[in-house]
């Protein structure tokens, strides 16, 4: 059952307070403040104003009833600064008054006022527009709650372009850095004419030029990266896009087993996406298998009911219970230097492309990552 809304009625006469509440106290929580004083008083004191965020006495009213003719504060001066402190601004208030003069409407509502209700009162009328307002309070809380997140989420893309065009900017300015670094592959020859000597520093520069090149393949791999969003569909062969695994297997030193036979059917995607699904894949399956005696990794790759299959298995420690639920969740991670994105960035990735990924997992045996792209029908 839902919980009772609050009203909060303002009056001096003790009989209205009454009639207001036998009208009302069946469907609502009723609060009473007899004069305009004890009502800001009475908002304070309760933390309707929300001064102490550690004081949970009473929720704020979610629609007030206010007279406007009291001793001392009028309802005016009560409306007013109730609407220009931001905890309460946005509460519905409805005047209850004997007056009917056009004016003192307009004087109402620009203070604030949603509507006014005049003496003496109809039950069904007040009913009535207290429900009103009540639900067109609610819708103006969910459309604004809807603005707040569309708000959020417009920042976060702002701030993730902002990120991506300073990390481009990183990778142009290594990529520089690296290409003049690659000016060693020249020493050998500028420094000694020893054969022996030569020959060592020969062995050490092509493993320097090893490591450079892997640097700048890297380099120019994440800015294309960054450039891929509009890249086009292009209908190509499965295999070559597993290019880059070449590099990488070198980097984390992992026995790897490919079978990936060489007359699989195209598909129309967007080659530098999908090459990042298969490194994502790869890089996770290589930290997966660290601190493993024996360290295997089996890649496979076949075709089935006009689908293309593409499932990588390893031989770690397998994936917690409690954890695989999430781990398609952007921004959860396990690792201490790890941001949450790569495996929400593969599945957001095959999604656009009519794929799926599947994972399954066995303690102690390992976790094999299984995914799907359909075939282009030629």
């Amino acid at each position: 059952m839902p919980e009772k809304q609050i009203i909060l009625i303002i009056d001096d006469s003790p009989s209205n307070i009454k009639i207001m509440n036998e009208i009302l106290k069946e469907d609502y929580i009723i609060t009473v403040a007899t004069n305009g004083e004890k009502a800001i008083s009475s908002l304070k004191i309760n933390n309707f104003f929300q001064t102490d965020l550690f004081d949970e006495k009473r929720p704020l009213p979610d629609i007030i009833l206010l007279d406007i003719v009291m001793p001392g504060m009028d309802g005016y001066e009560v409306c007013r600064q109730i609407k220009n402190n931001k905890s309460t601004s946005d509460i519905p208030i409805i005047f209850i008054t004997s007056k009917d003069d056009i004016e003192d409407e307009e004087k109402g509502f620009q203070m604030g006022a949603v509507d006014y209700i005049t003496k003496p009162v109809s039950p069904s009328i007040v009913k009535a527009r207290i429900k009103t307002h009540l639900l067109l309070k609610k819708q103006r809380d969910l459309l604004q709650n809807s603005i707040s997140v569309l708000q959020h989420r417009t920042e976060l893309l702002l701030h993730k372009a902002e990120l991506g065009m300073l990390a481009a900017g990183l990778a142009h300015d290594i990529n520089n850095i690296l290409f003049v670094a690659m000016m060693i592959e020249n020493l050998p020859d500028a420094i000694s004419d020893n054969f022996e000597e030569k020959s060592i520093i020969k062995a050490y520069v092509k493993d320097t030029m090893e490591s450079l090149r892997m640097g700048r393949d890297v380099c120019r791999g994440f800015t294309n990266y960054l450039k891929d969003f509009d890249e086009e569909e292009m209908i190509q062969l499965f295999p070559p896009l597993f290019k880059p695994l070449d590099m990488f297997e070198k980097t984390f030193k992992v026995k790897l087993y490919r079978e990936i036979p060489a007359n699989l059917p195209y598909i129309k995607c967007k080659g530098s996406q999908i090459k990042r699904v298969i490194i994502n894949l790869f890089i996770n399956a290589c930290q997966a298998v660290d601190g493993q005696q024996i360290k295997r990794i089996a890649i496979r790759a076949w075709s089935e009911k006009g689908q293309i299959f593409f499932a990588i298995q390893d031989n770690g420690p397998g994936i917690p219970d409690h954890i695989l639920p999430h781990i398609f969740e952007e921004h959860y991670t396990t690792r201490k230097d790890g941001n949450g994105l790569g495996l929400s960035m593969v599945r957001k990735i095959l999604h656009n492309h009519n794929g799926t990924i599947e994972c399954s997992t066995t303690a102690g045996e390992g976790t094999t990552f299984t995914l799907s792209l359909p075939v282009f029908e030629v």
